[in-house]
């Protein structure tokens, strides 16, 4: 049979050249033409389909061997299968301009086929109806026609290494359904230009005055009057025609009587449209593959009247310190990647906010980010919580929705309101520093960082007691933040270098700060451009004396000693600090006493300072806690 089918293949191409090229790309005759799917999104996620005998040797297809497909009931509806291994014969679509397959169906549906991995073109998307069932039956989409994916542009000039499948794409299945599949092919022949397109628009629940509706769009340079709709029959539905508008992605509004008001898709985020790089202009956004006869949708609606509601997402951040990117909602397979669907916090509340227009029932897993991390490293954190689900990635889970619903809850919590007390509580800092060797003229010292957005001038130290030191008091919420003091709104900034033990060094090498972990109420304290501690009680007049102890081992685990001169008799007072300067331990060393033995086996890794005064002299020691 085999045999047969190859010789009938032969023949048939060579009484047909000049007509149509065909390339097979699986047939599963072949080690070749042959390899298995792996399955994404559903139940059998990382389990691999079955190469199995013809069920149904009949039609179009009686070869020996195909593949099978399926979905399992609660899939989602993006739910699919790539290659693995990896296709041996590409896609080239630098000739041929179709993708065919043959296909059994249990019922008539669609077929979804995703071209992936070009090295000179984007992804691309587009699925094909099956109308008959039972039955093999060959269907074909051509790659002129722009991808119903973003960046929506055609495949056709490119070499895809990947075809990924779906089967009746954008549905999950109640039950259980298996397809089969044979004859993956790229073809030549068809192909379109251009569509005609039938738009159509409820106009019942608009309550303004209009005499007539329009179509404007750039496939008709946004004429306010170039393409009105009509509605014979009164039934408030103004339908019309636009022919030969060209293959690929327009724009459009409906208006009403010559732009005396239009659609407004400001404020909320639709399915429907698309928003300029600027962000001033969104409009419906419409995809021309061919001939089309678009749903009748809503004025001012991605649906038809009565058929969507509007989920609003209130997400409160007054917990966490919040990414200069912003927050942003993702996942789920309707939210995008962290990045494409930004929460807004347009009052300075501390809650983000969005509003959703999705269709009625609409439900998605979905989660929260705090930045635009591609890999997700700045996802949320609530597993354990009872909003979490452990069987999709710990997100949480919307609907279905059924009308206008306000989703209120904070990050990384499973609240239903956006008092995220149950988080971290801002804390006091007082951060202080000594001016007093600095020699130059100046006004103000100002600290600047990541808490305030590097500002100059939003936080501004004082000198009450005009003793040099200059001091603020910060309401921050825990957290590592770096930071410097400088003069007069960054007339003269701290400057340090590389490896300074209270200094953090971006990845560029180009900006050394000061930095700070935050965990409760706390001070610090730093002489100006130094990483040294602050003296304190009249400390300016001490003696500095190297000789006053020593320390040993200065690399550390879990003890060092402190062996003091044997020839101090006074009190000693010993301080502790870490290296952003904070005071973690203190005592009191007695009188003749020789040596302290300092427990360092609860320290994180890091380096701290040991700071030891008398009534006349000083020194420091820093050691290292492996």
């Amino acid at each position: 049979m085999v045999i047969m089918k190859q010789l009938l293949l032969s023949l048939f191409l060579v009484a047909s050249t000049g007509l149509f090229a065909q390339t097979t790309i699986l047939d599963f005759e072949s080690p070749m033409t042959s390899t298995t799917y792996q399955y994404f999104g559903s139940s059998l996620e990382g389990t691999l389909n079955n190469i199995i005998a013809n069920p149904d040797p009949s039609g179009i297809n009686t070869s020996a061997m195909v593949a099978d497909h399926v979905k399992p009931a609660g899939a989602q509806t993006w739910a699919g299968a790539f290659p693995n291994p990896a296709l041996q014969i590409p896609a080239d679509m630098t000739s041929d301009n179709q993708v065919c397959i043959k296909v059994w169906f249990p019922a008539p549906g669609n077929v979804g086929i995703k071209l992936e991995g070009s090295s000179t073109g984007p992804n691309w998307l587009n699925t094909v109806d099956v109308t008959e069932a039972q039955t093999w039956t060959e269907v074909c989409v051509d790659v002129n026609t722009p991808s119903i994916e973003a960046p929506n542009e055609p495949a056709f000039g490119h070499v895809y290494p990947t075809v990924t499948l779906f089967f009746d794409f954008g549905t999950s299945p109640a039950e259980d359904v298996t397809y089969y599949w044979d004859d993956l092919t790229t073809q030549s022949g068809g192909g379109v230009t251009d569509g005609d397109i039938t738009f159509s628009v409820d106009m019942n629940n608009y309550t303004g005055t209009f005499t007539t509706v329009y179509v404007s769009g750039t496939m008709n340079g946004w004429s306010g009057d170039g393409n009105p709709l009509s509605d014979p029959d009164g039934d408030g539905i103004w339908t019309g025609t636009i022919v030969d508008i060209p293959l690929g992605v327009q724009e459009f509004k409906f208006t009403v009587d010559n732009w005396a008001a239009q659609e407004d898709f400001g404020g909320k985020s639709y399915t429907c449209t698309i928003t300029d790089p600027s962000g001033q202009f969104t409009n419906r956004k419409l995809v021309v593959a061919g001939d089309m006869e678009l749903p009748t949708v809503c004025w001012n609606s991605c649906y038809a009247c009565g058929e969507a509601v509007n989920i609003t997402v209130d997400l409160g951040a007054s917990h966490i310190t919040v990414d200069p990117a912003g927050m942003f909602i993702a996942g789920g397979g309707n939210f995008g990647n962290p990045g494409d669907f930004p929460l807004l916090d347009a009052d300075g509340d501390q809650v983000y906010s969005r509003t959703f227009e999705r269709p009625k029932n609409f439900e998605s897993f979905f989660t929260f980010t705090n930045g635009a991390c591609p890999d997700y490293s700045c996802k949320e954190d609530i597993a354990g919580q009872d909003c979490a689900n452990p069987g999709n990635f710990n997100d949480r889970h919307m609907g279905p929705v059924t009308q206008d619903t306000t989703i209120a809850t904070c990050f990384g919590i499973c609240t239903t309101d956006t008092d995220c007390g149950g988080g971290p509580m801002e804390v006091n800092v007082t951060f202080s520093v000594d001016m007093n060797d600095y020699t130059d003229p100046f006004t103000t010292v100002y600290i600047a960082g990541e808490f305030n957005g590097w500002s100059g001038d939003a936080n501004a130290l004082t000198d009450a007691d005009g003793d040099g030191v200059w001091e603020t008091t910060l309401a921050l919420f825990p957290n590592d933040y770096e930071y410097k003091f400088e003069l007069d709104n960054w007339a003269v900034p701290e400057e340090f270098m590389d490896g300074d033990p209270c200094t953090v060094t971006d990845p560029s090498g180009q900006f050394v700060n000061r930095i700070i972990s935050v965990a409760g109420d706390t001070s610090v304290c730093y002489i100006w451009n130094s990483c040294d501690a602050c003296e304190t009680n009249a400390t300016r007049d001490l003696v500095y004396d190297a000789t006053l102890f020593s320390v040993n081992p200065t690399l550390v685990n879990q003890f060092t000693t402190v062996r003091f001169d044997a020839n101090i008799a006074e009190e000693k007072v010993l301080r502790l600090l870490n290296a952003t300067g904070m005071v973690i331990r203190e005592m009191t060393v007695a009188p003749g006493q020789s040596d302290v033995e300092l427990d360092t086996s609860t320290l994180p890794a890091g380096l701290y300072l040991i700071h030891v005064q008398t009534d006349q002299r000083m020194a420091t020691a820093r050691v290292v806690k492996q």
